[in-house]
């Protein structure tokens, strides 16, 4: 069975369902599935843990099996959808991905982590669509633990944002590591030596709240500047520039996500000329303004 191209989904999971907020930028949840679930698709990412029960796993690729110990994950935007639900029982878990992305860099660094769970924030195509694999008991055990940590800080009192950070990167680790050992060819990103250099000069500038000069990198890198932007967009989807101003509105996200400065501050912090300036790109590329951001976030 192949649903094709007109897959399309009948509803869609979004803020008002998830409640993701500034001090929760992950949640988990338990649920038990009583019935099958219509195609829909996603504002967020979505984590999907069985634990119990069993199910066909419905996608525009085809359909899967589900078992105790599948894991799918679904970009935002993609569809799918559960047949021939029998006692499921799953955790789903949800994040911010202006939240994760300020750990890009160890995020690098662990294979099949950024195709998994940011490809779509960073790049104008999705590397992966819908992913299913399978854990090992011990594997498996160890995410649920995670998961139930999760939530349980979430809903606590006094939240530990280290210790909910901590536990989110453990899931991100043991997934990446289960999908690559399933299908180690399936996230492979070949950037060439030119456009990693600049994509780790771009990290540093954000991080900084310094400039990128694509005329200068192209320079140093022994390029024209035009031969750069076509390098680096033909690899990314995005000009260095548009890569660049989208790195500094996930930085500024993860500001406003923090009630400590105002916009106006949160421009000044990131290296814009003023604050209008700033709101004009922000909602460019988030889609609403940097007060209606922190407004849906509760920051």
């Amino acid at each position: 069975m192949n649903p094709g191209s007109d897959f399309l989904p009948l509803y869609c999971i979004e803020q008002a369902f998830v409640r993701l907020a500034a001090d929760k930028p992950v949640r988990a949840q338990r649920l038990e599935v009583p019935e099958d679930v219509p195609r829909h698709d996603h504002a967020f990412h979505e984590i999907c843990v069985v634990t119990e029960g069993t199910a066909a796993h419905v996608t525009k690729g085809g359909v899967l099996p589900l078992a105790p110990g599948d894991v799918f994950v679904v970009p935002p935007g993609e569809v799918h959808g559960l047949a021939n639900v029998r006692n499921l029982k799953v955790i789903n878990a949800y994040y911010l991905s202006e939240w994760l992305l300020g750990d890009l860099g160890l995020l690098w660094a662990e294979p099949g982590a950024v195709p998994l769970f940011l490809s779509r924030a960073l790049m104008t195509f999705q590397i992966v669509n819908v992913v299913q694999f399978r854990l090992t008991a011990d594997e498996l055990a160890g995410v649920i633990l995670e998961l139930d940590q999760i939530e349980a800080s979430v809903e606590a009192a006094k939240r530990s944002a280290l210790s909910l950070r901590g536990s989110f990167l453990k899931i991100v680790a043991t997934l990446s590591q289960a999908w690559m050992r399933a299908d180690p060819s399936a996230a492979t990103i070949a950037f060439r030596s030119e456009v990693w250099n600049a994509m780790e000069v771009i990290e540093r500038a954000v991080q900084s709240g310094g400039l990128f000069s694509v005329a200068d990198y192209a320079r140093k890198a022994g390029m024209t500047a035009d031969h750069f932007s076509a390098l680096f967009r033909g690899q990314t989807g995005y000009g260095p520039m548009d890569y660049f101003q989208r790195r500094r509105i996930h930085r500024a996200c993860q500001m406003l996500l923090a009630p400590r400065l105002n916009v106006t501050e949160v421009a000044t912090e990131m290296g814009y000329s003023d604050a209008p300036h700033f709101c004009r790109m922000f909602k460019q590329h988030m889609g609403m303004t940097p007060t209606r951001y922190r407004a849906v976030y509760q920051a």
